[in-house]
């Protein structure tokens, strides 16, 4: 029962593929856009912390989905 290792052809065209990349660069703006928002609600607008926090973590979720889907990472 031996397992084959997956070949490095098969890893260089997964992550050199176009969908990583989109997914890459996707995670990197909502992470970006979590600190931003984050600061601008708490530290400017001085919203409770919790509240700011769900309207962030709600609204980056959505954006993701909406991102991902309008690139085709998914599905």
């Amino acid at each position: 029962m031996t397992e084959e290792v997956p070949k490095l052809g098969y890893l260089k065209r997964l992550f050199l593929d176009k969908k990583f990349f989109h997914y890459t660069w996707i995670g990197i703006v909502i992470s970006l856009l979590n600190i931003f928002f984050l600061w601008l609600f708490i530290d400017i607008f001085l919203w409770p912390t919790v509240f700011s926090s769900a309207l962030v973590v709600v609204g980056n979720f959505i954006f993701r989905y909406i991102l991902m889907d309008l690139f085709k990472v998914v599905g």
